[in-house]
């Protein structure tokens, strides 16, 4: 009988270029009891319509084989009736206004919830006369579509990842890559696409607290466990994430003795509170960040080699903004329109200096200094569109830069590297990220080079000689 019945029902015909995020949305779209079918271009889309009239279709904006709009037109050309909804990581009111005057009737921008996936398609089916999934259903995942905005084969390369580690929900994923570039995202992306979806996610900035408060926030204490500690105990954020996620941003901050005790939780998938006797089991995916190259840490011996390798069972790479082409103008796009919003201005875009500005800029803050970039602009434009000038980016240079010069007679390759490092480390007060920033290279190279020149022993020594 059931099978009978799905196939009398009218389907939900999904169009979207990215397989993965097809069968994805396939899979959360099959509890409305309906048949799902897929299109991956226009061209099968065509077909799709052709055979079967579905309840409701899911219409990405662009396709390989020419605009999704096109599709829009065409179908309502010949059924009014048909529900269709527009989903697109390219979202602007041209855009949305096309789609609208289109005949869609529903629009929705990536990256979205799971609430707001659902809430859309109940709305549709309910306007076709369908029936919405059980309202009591516990587990609730978020949309698979694009967490992060943008087409870079980098940024693919780190959504894939996340798709497969929310796929093990109790596997260990390392999220790596500097400041800025959206390790939390990611992290909250591989809960929210995963089984524990229903359950908490906990995160906690290892470098923001002492070696002693970190670990009794992380482990809990018991009563009298140290001064203040006196009247009542306290629960731990691992019992406090049980059935979710426990996040742990910067840890490769963490002091060695806590690190062992992180270890020990891995492997045994229990804790013991500060001041306590018993361990309590815990059951929670643990996500961990780094701006730090981890395996240089473990050779100098400040990261512990056995935690290194239970974390990185499955490491996902942010790239940083300057590799991810004109995935920075589809964030500034996104970002002027949330603020836009939030001001109550009407913004309607950037200049083509605006757009060429922001394309040579090499982003040394990564996606986080491009929000604050937009931001300021949006405050200081004094019309509705944003000039270069509005920007406060004179140069696509990254600002208060130090200039580097170096003059040598030596001209080697390697004399020349390790003069015009030291160089950098002088500028940058012997920030080592910084650093980086001003030879235009990542952290991890630099790490590597200081390692191959020993320019990082020489660093050391001049430290203790001042100290």
């Amino acid at each position: 009988m059931t099978t009978t019945r799905l196939r009398e029902q009218p389907g939900i015909l999904v169009v979207e270029d990215d397989r993965e995020v097809g069968r994805l949305l396939a899979h959360e779209l099959a509890r409305y009891g309906r048949p799902v079918h897929l299109a991956a271009d226009l061209a099968t889309a065509r077909e799709e319509l052709a055979r079967r009239r579905p309840a409701a279709v899911l219409l990405d904006a662009r396709l390989p084989d020419g605009d999704g709009l096109d599709l829009l037109g065409e179908v309502r050309e010949r059924d009014l009736q048909l529900r269709i909804a527009v989903l697109t990581a390219y979202a602007d009111v041209d855009l949305a206004v096309r789609a609208m005057r289109g005949g869609a009737s529903e629009f929705l921008e990536k990256p979205f919830t799971g609430e707001q996936l659902h809430g859309l398609v109940r709305g549709l089916l309910q306007e076709e006369g369908g029936v919405a999934p059980p309202r009591q259903e516990r587990r609730r995942r978020a949309a698979p579509g694009a967490f992060f905005i943008g087409e870079s084969a980098a940024l693919h390369e780190a959504g894939r990842l996340v798709r497969l580690a929310a796929q093990a929900p109790t596997t260990t994923v390392l999220v790596t890559g500097e400041s800025g570039t959206g390790k939390e995202l990611a992290a909250r992306a591989v809960h929210d696409l995963s089984a524990r979806a229903a359950g908490p996610f906990v995160a906690i900035n290892c470098a923001a607290l002492t070696e002693t408060l970190l670990e009794a926030e992380l482990f809990g204490y018991e009563r009298g466990a140290f001064t203040g500690a006196t009247t009542v105990g306290k629960k731990g954020l691992f019992e406090v994430a049980a059935g979710g996620t426990m996040f742990l941003d910067e840890i490769g901050e963490m002091a060695l003795p806590l690190q062992a005790k992180l270890l020990r939780v891995l492997q045994e998938r229990t804790i013991k509170r500060v001041g306590g006797l018993c361990e309590l089991p815990v059951d929670v995916r643990i996500v961990a960040s780094t701006n730090r190259d981890l395996e240089l840490e473990v050779a100098e011996g400040r990261f512990r080699k056995d935690l290194y390798y239970r974390l990185d069972v499955l490491n996902v790479v942010m790239p940083p903004l300057r590799e991810r082409g004109d995935d920075v103008l589809l964030l500034a796009q996104h970002f002027l329109k949330t603020l836009s919003l939030e001001l109550g201005r009407s913004l309607d875009g950037f200049s083509p200096e605006a757009l060429d500005l922001m394309r040579v800029y090499p982003w040394p803050g990564n996606v986080r200094e491009l929000r604050n970039v937009v931001e300021h602009a949006a405050i200081v434009a004094r019309g509705p569109r944003i000039e270069a000038a509005d920007l406060g980016l004179s140069t696509g240079r990254p600002r208060a830069s130090a200039a580097i010069v170096v003059e040598l007679a030596d001209l080697r390759l390697e004399t020349m590297e390790r003069a015009l490092i030291r160089r950098a480390l002088e500028a940058a007060g012997g920030q080592k990220t910084r650093a980086a920033e001003l030879l235009g290279i990542n952290r991890a190279t630099l790490y590597n080079k200081l390692k191959a020149y020993g320019i990082a022993a020489e660093v050391r020594a001049e430290a203790v000689e001042v100290g």
